[in-house]
């Protein structure tokens, strides 16, 4: 009897001592290839595929991000989305983050874009030699309101750029929305 007893209340004071983190919401989407991702803080919608691999939503010191991988982990795309005002800093922290793999880079954009849905953006995308020694490319769209950031980036090898992936990037990108 006690080691039940004991075993319920160690489960108990787990479950007790996790606190819920903030996370958007998953909504199907008219289109089947397609899920909305809802965010009420800032308020946002973003269409993101619903065919990845795996989803992942993870706060890292007050960001939050939601990761999808395709095609068993060698395409990454994300929704992220934190405190600031500086889209610059924010696009730099991408430079930063993949330097050390990534060589030869060229930079194809840098420069404000109007959506499909009439919002100003700051779209960034980059292409270079990876660690694998394979042409990579990195899309990122940086949307700022108030007193938040959010973005989208898209990683993979170049030539992969192609067909739904293409398709499942400018879709997220025109389908963003402030709510």
């Amino acid at each position: 009897m006690r080691k039940p007893l004991a075993l319920g209340l160690i489960i108990l004071f787990f479950f007790l001592g996790i606190q819920p983190v903030q996370a958007g919401t998953f909504y199907l989407h008219e289109h089947p290839s397609y899920w909305w991702y809802v965010v009420d803080d800032p308020a946002f919608s973003a269409i993101i595929p619903s065919g990845a691999d795996n989803y992942i939503e993870r706060s890292i010191f007050g960001m939050e991000h939601l990761l999808m991988t395709f095609q068993k982990g060698t395409i990454t795309m994300e929704v992220i989305y934190q405190p600031g005002t500086d889209i610059e800093s924010v696009r730099n922290s991408l430079d930063v983050r993949y330097k050390p793999v990534v060589k030869n880079l060229t930079i194809l954009s840098n420069e404000e874009i109007t959506t499909s849905n009439n919002l100003k953006a700051h779209f960034y995308a980059y292409q270079g030699t990876g660690a694998n020694g394979k042409q990579v490319m990195l899309r990122s769209v940086f949307f700022q309101k108030g007193r938040h950031v959010v973005y989208l980036t898209l990683f993979l090898e170049a030539d992969q750029y192609q067909g739904d992936l293409r398709e499942y990037w400018i879709r997220a990108v025109n389908g963003f929305e402030w709510n």
